[in-house]
């Protein structure tokens, strides 16, 4: 049999079955070429736009969003994905970002032309904070200034009233200025009174009943001893000696602390004792008040003594 003969199938018809498919093919290969020069004249990127980029990340779609607003006034959104080999992600495509910007151009075009321009977008203008309003006259000045809008007033004056004991009142008739006030009735007490007539101190103290040691009356300081003794009983003594007048067998009479018994070493009478009159002549005191009044009364100090 010759080669290229196909068994059972004459020439002629071999030939005719050739013509057919050769047409056939001339055809489908002229519909493919005029659909690719239809594709490449359409609204998309032309060859250039396919060039590819250094990045073999690429996506294989395009996503398109479109809101309509319906009779009711419910805005309606319609998403469509369209195959598309030229869209390459935004990783590394500049023509991607660019399409995904038209598509958000085209949805807010959309959405003005149903509001229409006469009627303005609504304000997104946050409101202005209290911080940023004027500053009125007399409001409190803003945040990191140091303006001082009223005038600082004093404190309102406060008024202490103090009640002293009974026994810090002076008794009647006591003479003025700076003195000490001696009180020979009971409970003996010495008063030391300032220039204004306030009283400093005042305590009790041990001196003699008898009316005329010393008498009632005004006297001064004439002397002073830090330590002495009793004429007639030399074991006897005393320290702070404050010296304003004499007895009737010219015996000194003073201020001065209780007496110690040299030859015992106890005191002649206890400070619970104080108030009483237990003393030969002169005026006893505990050792801290004897040095107040050491120290408070000089020479020419007055002394006032009350019955």
């Amino acid at each position: 049999m010759p080669r290229g003969v196909i068994p059972g199938v004459a020439l002629p018809a071999m030939r005719s079955l050739l013509g057919r498919t050769a047409a056939v093919s001339v055809a489908a290969l002229t519909v493919f070429v005029g659909m690719s020069a239809v594709g490449a004249n359409a609204d998309g990127p032309d060859d250039g736009a396919c060039a590819p980029v250094e990045s073999t990340s690429t996506s294989t779609t395009t996503t398109t969003t479109t809101t309509v607003v319906d009779e009711s006034g419910e805005p309606t959104t319609t998403t469509t994905t369209i195959p598309d080999e030229c869209a390459e992600s935004t990783a590394t495509s500049t023509s991607s970002t660019t399409s995904s910007t038209s598509s958000t151009s085209t949805t807010s075009t959309t959405e003005a032309a149903d509001l229409g321009e006469s009627e303005p977008a609504p304000s997104t203008q946050p409101p202005l904070l209290v911080a940023d309003l004027p500053n009125p006259v007399a409001a409190a000045p803003r945040r990191g200034t140091d303006q001082q809008v009223a005038e600082t007033l004093p404190p309102p004056p406060t008024t202490t009233t103090t009640t002293l004991p009974a026994e810090w009142n002076l008794p009647a008739n006591s003479g003025a200025g700076r003195r000490v006030v001696y009180r020979k009735s009971w409970p003996m007490r010495v008063w030391t009174v300032e220039a204004d007539g306030s009283v400093s101190k005042t305590h009790l103290v041990s001196g003699r009943a008898t009316w005329n040691q010393p008498l009632p009356g005004t006297y001064s300081v004439f002397s002073r001893s830090g330590y002495t003794c009793n004429i007639n009983n030399p074991n006897i003594c005393w320290r702070y000696m404050v010296r304003f007048t004499k007895g009737p067998g010219g015996d000194n009479i003073g201020f001065h602390e209780i007496p110690t018994n040299l030859s015992t070493g106890y005191k002649l009478q206890s400070e619970s004792q104080l108030g009483l009159a237990l003393s030969g002549g002169c005026v006893r005191q505990r050792t801290s008040d004897a040095l107040y009044i050491w120290n408070w009364a000089p020479v020419g100090t007055k002394v006032v003594v009350l019955p």
